[in-house]
């Protein structure tokens, strides 16, 4: 069973069809690399897997169960994790505080309470663990301002990482970064996969999703064109 299956979704903004009739499937302990020309419609099939979109056909299933009616909060809470393209740190807050508050956040209806609850000391405990796993512990006190876009990137992927996701969809991850700052970051988000965390790469930068993804799925035009192996997928050519 997959983890995310994507079945027939369609989705029209008035007269236009962003997405048509797209199908796409992730499994267990894997990322899966998706890439298209702008304009195919990959935010859009992000933001119906993430909720932020209600699809007028079509069904998303995560863990064997339809949440195509979920709220986000409720994806968020099943175990579905964004860490988006443009990062929003609060910038009042250092980074282990930034952490910290993504980590506490589930337990409360007030998220902000969570840095003054008893429990603390528990999510800046977890907070400084997953910024070790992103490679920024050594800045964990400073603010988001004083820092470069690698690390806020790094920050982002701590954050969504906070909320125990089952299912991390990246967005652009790689965008603005140099080769080798986009290299490194690559090697970090391969090293996230494990039995119960898969992700799902929305990137341009194709030298890099072929490098770490097993499978990539390709859109363009609004419409599914290819999902397989990366090898198979890089040697299609309709790729080229």
């Amino acid at each position: 069973m997959s983890l995310l299956s994507v079945k027939n979704i369609t989705m029209r903004f008035g007269g236009v069809v962003a997405v048509s009739d797209v199908s796409l499937d992730i499994a267990e302990a894997t990322i899966l690399g998706f890439i298209g020309p702008n304009g195919a419609g990959k935010t859009t099939l992000m933001r119906v897997i993430t909720g932020v979109l209600r699809p007028q056909l079509g069904q998303v299933i995560f863990q064997g169960k339809d949440i195509t009616s979920w709220s986000v909060d409720r994806r968020v809470r099943g175990g579905l994790a964004l860490a988006q393209q443009l990062v929003k740190p609060l910038g009042s807050l250092s980074l282990v505080d930034n952490v910290a508050l993504a980590a506490g956040a589930w337990r409360m209806a007030n998220p902000m309470a969570a840095l003054m609850s008893r429990d603390r000391l528990i999510e800046q405990y977890k907070a400084r663990e997953l910024l070790a796993r992103v490679g920024i512990s050594n800045v964990a006190e400073s603010l988001p301002k004083s820092l470069p876009l690698g690390h806020l990137k790094r920050l982002e992927v701590a954050r969504a990482l906070a909320l125990n996701p089952r299912l991390l969809l990246l967005d652009e991850p790689l965008a603005g970064l140099n080769q080798s700052e986009a290299r490194d970051m690559a090697d970090l988000i391969a090293s996230l996969v494990a039995p119960d965390l898969s992700i799902l790469l929305i990137e341009h930068n194709i030298r890099e999703v072929a490098r770490i993804c097993s499978e990539i799925y390709v859109q363009d035009n609004g419409a599914r064109l290819l999902q397989g192996p990366t090898d198979e997928i890089m040697a299609n050519p309709k790729l080229h």
